[in-house]
């Protein structure tokens, strides 16, 4: 009885699977056809090239996870907060919300598979089965979302740790003559051993300035790409000290002592909440151990004194 039920339940989950992957097959040739005839063909030149296996098995798999993350989506307007969030993490592509609504559901799809495998071949009931598949579903639907908080999050550290290094590089460039465009450029340059992610956001700003973007609307776009607090206040003073006509290196390296404060501030900070954070690894761990270590011959002795009387 039990092999029969989970029989119909794996023959239920493959039709439904490939139900999904027909619905996708479908509307991604649909969204080709519609995109081939939207836009007008180049000229085909026919060059001989070489490509790289792993970039079009990459490339593949992208298009694939588009195509799922189109069939998933209902609300393109509530992609706006996903982008931003998106570009904090350092993935701008115009693509990528459509790629991590894919990921999302396949991850969901994925991540039950093994446990219904199991529970198919161990006999496990159905209803068991369902409920543990369907909580498996939920944790692999919003994975991505927490690794996605906690790639941004690393980023940004990356970058304010790195801030107070550019702050100087910048304030020696400005002394020695330089405009700040070409500060800007030099610095990027500089640090890009020192954090390629900073090293890739200055880039961004030098060509949106090579481009005719005003500095302010540049050094903005710079704050609204990073979203790290200090860089936003950084991008704050450069501006207000352009508008106000005030010395600007003077200012960058009253904000780079300030920066350093800070830092130092919240490593004391973290510092002070250690001795309260290793209370519950001493309670769990270390007391246990303890207790049987002082305890255990007493209550060994104890048990034999009593088992001879």
């Amino acid at each position: 009885m039990v092999g029969s039920e989970s029989l119909v339940l794996l023959a239920s989950f493959l039709a439904i699977c490939l139900l999904v992957y027909g619905v996708m097959v479908f509307f991604g040739h649909r969204q080709a056809i519609q995109d081939r005839f939207r836009k007008p063909q180049a000229p085909k030149v026919s060059v001989l090239k070489r490509e790289d296996p792993t970039r079009t098995l990459k490339n593949q798999a992208l298009q694939y996870l588009s195509y799922l993350g189109k069939w998933t989506i209902r609300d393109p307007v509530s992609l706006a907060p996903l982008r931003t969030q998106l570009i904090h993490g350092g993935f701008r592509h115009p693509g990528a919300p459509v790629v991590f609504f894919g990921l999302r559901a396949l991850t969901a799809i994925i991540l039950p598979l093994p446990y219904l495998f199991y529970g198919f071949f161990k006999g496990i009931k159905v209803s068991a089965n369902l409920s543990v598949a369907l909580l498996l579903a939920g944790i692999g639907y919003y994975l991505p979302t927490y690794l996605l908080k906690f790639s941004t999050r690393r980023r940004q550290d990356r970058m304010d740790r790195a801030l107070p290094d550019v702050l100087d590089l910048m304030i020696i460039s400005i002394e020695a003559g330089l405009s700040l465009q070409a500060t800007m450029n030099k610095v990027s340059e500089e640090i890009k051993p020192v954090s390629q992610e900073l090293h890739e956001e200055l880039q961004i700003t030098n060509a949106e300035l090579r481009t005719g973007v005003s500095r302010e609307r540049a050094l903005n776009n710079l704050a609204e790409r990073t979203g790290v607090n200090s860089i936003k206040s950084l991008v704050a003073l450069m501006v207000q000290s352009e508008r106000m006509g005030a010395s600007i290196s003077q200012a960058l390296r009253t904000h780079a002592d300030f920066v350093r404060v800070q830092r130092a501030q919240r490593a004391e900070e973290l510092a002070a909440k250690l001795p309260i954070k290793i209370i519950f690894p001493t309670l769990v761990c270390i007391f246990p151990s303890l207790f049987i270590v002082i305890l255990g011959p007493a209550a060994i002795q104890i048990y034999k004194t009593l088992l001879t009387k």
